[in-house]
């Protein structure tokens, strides 16, 4: 049904909504959320952040975010009870050589160590994108209107400036059906950033553009109710959640 398009690694259907070129209705699966009763529920305690909890138990942010219906960092809150399902960990505590556990019993410790949990084990991207464009946030990632919206819209005055989320190459400048004027960037880490419903396009496709670059402006071109710019993070084929990548507005 679907074939991979290995210039860009993405599938040739829908930029927005498989990173591709044509449009798509049923090529993504449903959003339904089901629990499994292997897992188990973690209570929220005062100072923890959906990025530890899913650190901890070493599950993909969004996957946390999705089985709980979490669209963005503060809508959870001490004392909820968050779905963790269950997954293939790595045990908390790895085994020194024996040379080690052999001095470790002389001295009454333990032969087993924590195993390293630091930060940089696990590589984070929230901070690697900017807010593309100055507005009010009018629709969030998720389910809208019963059919998934796989990105996030802003809304803006028309010919308000769109800056570049990341870093990247454009891999798409054009227009497309319902999405109007379209741009696609490639970024580092196999991301991607789509902005869509664009007045006009300031960049062509293969330029190389730098973080916080004009690429385009505001404006309502395509199927669009007002001026917005419709916003869009991927990993690899997997639509991301902006806001969990996006630095947090006051």
């Amino acid at each position: 049904m679907t074939e991979f398009f290995p210039k860009y690694n993405v599938f040739p259907r829908g930029v927005i909504l498989a990173l591709s070129f044509v449009m798509i209705a049923a090529l993504l699966g449903g959003c339904a959320t089901s629990f499994d009763k292997r897992g188990k529920f973690h209570r929220v305690r005062s100072g923890e952040s959906i990025w530890t909890i899913a650190r901890f138990y070493g599950l993909d942010l969004q996957e946390l975010a999705e089985y709980n219906n979490i669209f963005k960092p503060g809508d959870m809150k001490a004392g909820q009870q968050l779905y963790i399902p269950e997954k293939e960990k790595k045990p908390p505590f790895k085994e020194l050589p024996s040379d080690s556990s052999s001095r470790s019993s002389r001295r009454g410790g333990s032969k087993y160590s924590r195993a390293d949990s630091s930060p940089s084990q696990i590589k984070t991207f929230r901070g690697k994108f900017i807010w593309p464009v100055e507005g009010r946030l009018t629709s969030p990632f998720g389910i809208r209107n019963g059919r998934r919206h796989d990105g996030i819209d802003i809304a803006a005055r028309e010919g308000t400036p769109i800056k570049a989320s990341a870093p990247g190459t454009a891999v798409f400048v054009g227009t497309m059906r319902g999405y109007g004027n379209l741009i696609l960037l490639r970024h580092s880490d196999n991301f991607f950033t789509a902005y869509a419903h664009n007045q006009k396009n300031r960049i062509k496709k293969g330029d190389e553009v730098k973080q916080g670059q004009l690429i385009a402006t505001v404006g309502r071109t395509g199927r669009a109710t007002g001026s917005h710019l419709h916003f869009e993070i991927r990993s690899g084929q997997k639509a991301r959640n902006p806001l969990f990548f996006l630095p947090e507005r006051k």
